[in-house]
């Protein structure tokens, strides 16, 4: 399935278009439709990170499903001036994607917004999806996917390298 193709606006201010701005080739994204799920993002934070780290062709992007379509966000959501937004720092890869959330959920095959979402991206296409809190088995799996993917890459590299020596006489 592919991923909507749908405008946001990052943490500073920034307009993207996702999914052609995403900058990994395999890209893990976790959406979420209300603030209170914070914590429930916040546990693939860290781990996602490390992914990053650990993985150059791998990105991480948090989405925040907003609704409405007019491109403004309500201050809330960005920042605003509450106590609690004060607390709360926005992570540099926070996009906001002000959509129709219902015909996002379906393109998707969202059942709701009782929990959040996260899904591998690759090209523009979904290879896999997750609801919740990240555990363990979740956790092996996504690094078992980007482990093979750099090795198929690195196998495919050296093959075209040989291949492109060959045919040159060398």
């Amino acid at each position: 399935m592919k991923f909507p193709s749908v405008p946001g606006r990052t943490s500073d201010g920034r307009r993207v278009h996702l999914p052609v701005d995403f900058e990994g080739e395999q890209t893990l994204v976790v959406l979420s439709f209300h603030t209170r799920q914070q914590t429930l993002v916040d546990s693939w934070r860290g781990f996602a990170n490390q992914l990053r780290e650990e993985y150059d062709h791998f990105d991480y992007y948090e989405l925040f499903i907003t609704g409405g379509r007019s491109g403004m966000l309500p201050p809330s959501v960005m920042g605003g001036l509450s106590p609690e937004n004060a607390r709360r720092k926005l992570a540099d890869n926070t996009v906001f994607v002000p959509v129709d959330k219902q015909a996002f959920q379906r393109r998707l095959g969202i059942l709701g917004e009782q929990t959040i979402y996260a899904f591998l991206v690759e090209d523009g296409e979904v290879v896999r999806q997750a609801a919740g809190v990240l555990n363990s088995t979740t956790a092996e799996a996504l690094e078992s996917l980007l482990s093979e993917y750099e090795s198929a890459q690195s196998q495919w590299s050296q093959a075209t390298g040989e291949a492109a020596e060959e045919s040159s006489g060398g």
